[in-house]
């Protein structure tokens, strides 16, 4: 049943990263960086400059950036990865494959301390900036197709996926690694003395070898990790945690991908937020979950943002914005907005499939940002 239910969550966990990052005509991801928007469009990536408000365009497939510690933006793409350093992008060759053996593409980045860039597809690998040197850690893990019996099961007349997904890589203060093995568990990796532990399908999974989709630490030490389908899990004490929200039990939810968990967020006053597909937000206090607006289905809540104010930004595929304030919650009915990134100037931007807008806090209104005017 592990195994089983890590492929239907495969396939969910592709569908649901390209309808967060596959938007053609829109903004699917912005970065800021002295002094630029880096823009993540699907089709292409652009640069505006914000001083001359002049936009330069690169016509190549552009699904998921990342901005590094040492001033590289990284994109993932679809049968390619980028870098842009010293003004000009660089093709990098990494082994990544696909969930569906075609279609090749990061679904996450990420960095350690030491200054390696982790790039999640159906393989885990490692880019060295100054070497130069790729290393995979886990290699892509290709499953056997079922023969169907003389009377088939219904998953036998299913195509299954090739290959398994892992998803992000995250450091913690220990200097531990975690991840996913593909079909097997979440894996907690002590580099300094290369001891791995292994939670399995059946260690507090609900025998379904957990996909995570975001990973974050607490300042209490604890570890949160979001799952796909399977909702929010924290490491404690040693310890899985779980929680069972409305509706979670019900199997035409879980094969919607309503909890699967697409942000986690811990906000300046330690209370944890999270967005689940189709199921809505909820933060919690310490104590209890609390359910945050109307971002039910068919909403897709996509991002957590706090800004420089401390202000809770809840980004919508579907269902507008929402401005969450000194315990009120404002909403933007009519906006998509699934990424943001804030200028040190204190300008908020946002991107979705209607493209880029600037938060105008005088007027509180989100305006289409005039690039080029």
């Amino acid at each position: 049943m592990g195994r089983l239910g890590a492929l239907l969550c495969g396939v969910c966990l592709l569908l649901l990263l390209s309808s967060c990052q596959q938007q053609p005509k829109g903004v699917g991801q912005i970065i800021y960086s002295d002094g630029y928007l880096h823009l993540c469009r699907g089709d292409r990536a652009e640069h505006l400059n914000l001083a001359g408000n002049t936009l330069e365009s690169y016509p190549f497939q552009c699904q998921v950036m990342y901005l590094a510690k040492n001033g590289w933006v990284w994109s993932g793409g679809v049968h390619a990865v980028r870098v842009y350093h010293d003004q000009e992008w660089h093709e990098v060759e990494l082994p990544i494959a696909g969930n569906l053996g075609t279609i090749h593409e990061i679904q996450a980045w990420s960095e350690t301390t030491d200054g390696l860039i982790w790039a999640s597809s159906a393989a885990l690998s490692t880019y060295d900036p100054g070497t130069g040197k790729v290393t995979v850690i886990v290699p892509t893990l290709v499953v056997p197709t079922p023969t169907p019996g003389p009377k088939p099961e219904f998953f036998d007349v299913i195509t299954l996926p090739s290959v398994g997904d892992v998803g992000p890589a995250f450091e913690a203060a220990d200097g531990a690694l975690w991840y996913n093995q593909q079909f097997d568990g979440i894996v907690r990796w002590d580099r300094t003395t290369d001891q791995k532990q292994l939670w399995a399908a059946d260690d507090g999974f609900q025998g379904y070898a957990p996909i995570p989709t975001k990973f974050i630490q607490t300042q209490d030490g604890d570890i949160w990790m979001g799952l796909v389908h399977r909702g929010v899990y924290r490491w404690r004490n040693g310890t899985w945690q779980t929680w069972v929200f409305p509706n979670e039990g019900s199997a035409h939810h879980r094969l919607q991908g309503d909890f699967t968990v697409t942000d986690l967020l811990e906000d300046r006053a330690g209370h944890v937020w999270v967005a689940f597909s189709r199921a809505g937000v909820a933060v919690w206090d310490g104590s209890k979950w609390k359910a945050v607006g109307d971002f039910d289905s068919p909403a897709t809540p996509r991002v957590l943002f706090e800004d420089s104010a401390g202000t809770i930004w809840i980004g919508s595929q579907q269902r507008g914005v929402g401005k969450y304030s000194n315990g009120t919650l404002t909403m933007f009915p009519k906006l998509s907005i699934v990424t943001f990134a804030e200028t040190p100037d204190h300008r908020l931007f946002g991107g979705g499939s209607d493209g880029l807008f600037l938060y105008d806090a005088q007027s509180n209104q989100w305006k289409p940002y005039p690039i080029g005017q």
